[in-house]
Formats: structure tokens, sequence, C-alpha cells
């Protein structure tokens, strides 16, 4: 498994995180004075990711001039350079060009998940899938998207969050912005315009092989002021950077 390689998106705007890190990338957010991309870097190492692309737009020098070839976390970084915005799939269409794997690993920079990656891998070829993301029971269900899904895993609909649900259900499963993506899928991928995972891609595959991994683990979402708080403390103890 030593092999496997992984893409980071860190190329965005920032948008979500404005109200909480007004200073940087939001993946540089500052976690126990070390950038939070670190961390995930450091779950990356751990998990045996140790080939990874980061995409990179919005001040990525900021980025590169931290990590430069990631040797120092024990990892071979490559940077793929947005110069303008392709959306976080058309990123990831650009950037799968620089790794050499049937089925690549997708995750969000300012989102960590500590889930067992090589479970969710198996999972994903047991399905045969074409796509598949990693989802957490939730009670911020007015902030994401509700994924709803069948007894085999196959999603079955997206639920927008200010939509109307029939079991007027608080808690219920949300997209933690992990995926495992396999090339058939990838070339599905506008290559001429900008286009996104969440609004465009996985909406078309229902019923066309995509499915959800449920994981308990730990999920922080930075964007989130009460995640980044928690953070401060989480992280340190879970992942030596």
């Amino acid at each position: 498994m030593s092999s496997l390689g992984g893409i980071v998106l860190v190329g965005g705007l920032g948008a979500r995180s404005r109200s909480v890190f007004l200073s940087g990338p939001k993946s540089m957010a500052p976690i126990a004075n070390r950038p939070f991309l670190e961390y995930l870097l450091a779950k990356l190492r751990f998990d045996g990711i140790r080939h990874v692309v980061l995409c990179v737009g919005y001040r990525r020098s900021e980025v590169q001039g931290h990590f430069r070839k990631g040797t120092k976390w024990g990892i071979e970084l490559r940077y793929s350079v947005e110069e303008e915005l392709l959306g976080n799939a058309g990123a990831v269409r650009k950037a799968a060009r620089m790794i050499d794997a049937p089925a690549l690993f997708v995750f969000n920079g300012d989102s960590l998940v500590g889930l067992d990656v090589h479970e969710m891998l198996r999972f994903h070829h047991s399905r045969n899938a074409r796509a598949t993301m990693a989802l957490i029971a939730s009670n911020r269900t007015s902030r994401y998207r509700r994924v709803l899904t069948n007894e085999n895993g196959a999603v079955t609909a997206f639920r927008d969050q200010n939509s109307d649900w029939n079991d007027n259900e608080n808690t219920g499963m949300v997209n933690t912005g992990a995926y495992i993506l396999s090339r058939e899928f990838v070339d599905l991928i506008p290559d001429q315009r900008p286009a996104s995972l969440e609004d465009e891609m996985l909406p078309r595959l229902i019923g066309c092989g995509l499915y959800g991994f449920v994981t308990n683990a730990l999920f922080l979402d930075i964007g989130v002021p009460d995640d980044l708080a928690r953070a401060q403390n989480e992280l340190p103890m879970r992942w030596k950077v």
C-alpha cells in the first residue's frame, strides 16, 4: 500500500473560511502554530499515501514556499497549478495526469477525516465503484448537503441544505470531502471549463457507480469556527508533524 497516491485540493479562494481565517489560504490556517495542511499530510503519510499532488491556485506561493518537495514530512509533493480557477472537479482532472494509479484518493484541503483509507479502498473495489465518497453522520445538515444511500452503500439522492425532507430529521449522512475516484470517472470531467464535483459530477453518477462509505471517525472542517477551535487540541494529539 506504500505506493498509494493522493490529490489535495488547496487552490480555492477560501470563501467558506473567511470568517475564521483571514490572512491566507484556508489550508494554511494555524493549528497549534502549524498550518492545518501539515496535519492533513501527516495523516496521509500515516496511511501510506506518500505521493501527493497539491492543487494550488490562490496565493499558491505561500503553500509552495512552506512545503516545497515535502521531504520534511516524509512524503513526495508535486504541485498542479491553476492559473485560472477550474472548480474542484477540473482541478482533479488536471492533477490526475501527475499520478500513475487506477484509482485516486482526493481530499479537501480545509477538512480532515480520520478514516481508514485502506478499508475505504476495499469497499470501493468490492462495489466496482466509479466513485466513492466518505460519509459521516452529522447534525449539521443545515450546512452540508445530505447524502442518502441504500443498504449496499449506493448513493440514491442528494438533499440540499434548504430542501424540505419528508422525514424531518436533523441528523443525516453528509459528505466529508474525502473521495476515491476511478480513472473512468475522472475522464468524464470536462476538460475545457470549470466543473464542480458536488454540484455537477457526483449527482450525474447516481445509479451509475456512486457509493458512500460510512465512517464514524473524527471529522473536522476548519471552515466551521467550532471545528477550528477543536482542531487546536485534537490534531496535535493524533498526528505528529
